[in-house]
């Protein structure tokens, strides 16, 4: 029954997603043509699968909600952003709220400070980072990606350092091999921009579920 109601959640989730991932588009680029049934079958089938592995790896209802909350909101985020190379602010606001919320409040209640102090240093040092390279290669990192760095930061941080820098470390290799395979066969330069949102989401997601068997970066 657990397992059913789960499954219906997730998937009635992924449609209101692909609903909103719909409405955004438009409202940024009037000119992008993308069908609705796709975003909804698309936010129905990745909702059932993320619900599932959430109800799997975390068994408190707080780390439950807080981080289907940030796997819905990346998911829209990487839906609007493979499309139009745009983040949306207040998403990645509302991801920040909710994930400050919700880890203080499972820090709280299983005393587990030394998590929120991860979840601080990786926010506050990779906001830094990619700030960083933002400044240096202004039009490498667009300033969406700059604004969720810091709350994905934030999120990995309280799962261990060792999630936050492979989360980082996926998403640039997987960023890079796609633009070089991109040049390669003709269909991208380097001039070209490319949409970063959609490895961020790639690196976090595959640290939040399979962080603890990567291997450790620390001794």
């Amino acid at each position: 029954m657990i397992f059913v109601l789960t499954i219906f959640v997730g998937a009635v989730v992924g449609a209101l997603v692909g609903i909103i991932a719909k409405k955004f588009i438009v409202e940024i680029d009037s000119q992008k043509s993308i069908s609705r049934v796709k975003l909804i079958i698309l936010g129905v089938a990745l909702g059932t699968f993320f619900a599932f592995l959430i109800r799997t790896r975390f068994s408190s209802w707080d780390l439950q909600l807080a981080y289907a909350i940030l796997c819905s909101g990346l998911i829209l985020q990487t839906m609007i952003d493979a499309l139009t190379h745009r983040l949306v602010r207040s998403v990645t606001y509302l991801l920040g709220v909710t994930g400050v919320v919700l880890l203080l409040i499972s820090a709280i209640r299983t005393d587990s400070f030394n998590s929120i102090v991860a979840a601080l240093v990786c926010a506050f040092a990779s906001g830094l980072l990619f700030s960083v390279i933002n400044k240096i290669a202004p039009g490498g990192l667009g300033v969406g990606d700059v604004r969720l760095v810091p709350v994905l930061g934030w999120y990995l941080g309280f799962l261990g350092y060792n999630e936050a820098i492979w989360a980082i470390f996926i998403a640039c290799l997987s960023a890079s091999v796609v633009g070089v395979s991109l040049i390669a066969v003709g269909r991208g330069s380097l001039n070209r921009r490319l949409a970063f949102g959609p490895y961020l989401t790639l690196g976090t997601l595959v640290c939040v579920f399979v962080g603890k068997v990567l291997p450790s970066v620390f001794s």
